[in-house]
């Protein structure tokens, strides 16, 4: 009976790990739309494509949803406790968090060049970095959900926390 019971709690505090990175996104998500919209509306950059649009969707999708989704398939299947797992769920907020980033860097880039009130140009150089490392972050974001798939697939054990002191 006991047993139940911490199982119910360890299923419900891995679960509730979920909930708040799925919160701490939310919270970038809505932070980063207002940031596009304020930003752009002061630069008098509006109705205007810039990447700095889609991050806000990037966050709410990616890191909301997408991490909800992980943990409730997660939750199901009882595969969120193994080490491919756990290493494959970090590298995937690793990269979600720095493509967010990085595509705000460009954003703004492109918000500032865009506008009438400040004459700005992006380098060469610095334009092709920013693409760069943003597109090496969304490699990473798309290695960690592949290795989240292939997680789920595996039968591996799920790791017990006295398995893990151990070592």
């Amino acid at each position: 009976m006991e047993e139940a019971k911490t199982q119910d709690k360890a299923k419900t505090s891995d679960f509730k790990r979920y909930l708040i990175v799925s919160t701490v996104f939310l919270a970038l998500g809505i932070i980063f739309g207002v940031f596009y919209r304020e930003f752009s509306k002061a630069f008098g950059v509006v109705n205007v494509y810039t990447p700095l649009g889609l991050v806000h969707t990037h966050f709410l999708v990616l890191g909301v949803a997408f991490v909800l989704i992980i943990g409730l398939v997660s939750d199901k299947m009882g595969k969120g406790g193994s080490k491919l797992f756990k290493y494959a769920f970090i590298t995937y907020i690793v990269g979600v968090t720095g493509a967010g980033l990085l595509m705000t860097a460009r954003g703004v880039l492109d918000v500032l060049s865009q506008s009438e009130k400040l004459v700005y140009t992006v380098q060469d150089g610095a334009n092709g970095a920013i693409s760069g490392i943003s597109g090496l972050f969304h490699a990473v974001l798309g290695t960690g959900m592949v290795l989240i798939f292939v997680s789920w697939f595996l039968n591996e054990k799920k790791v017990s926390p006295k398995e893990t002191n151990e070592e």
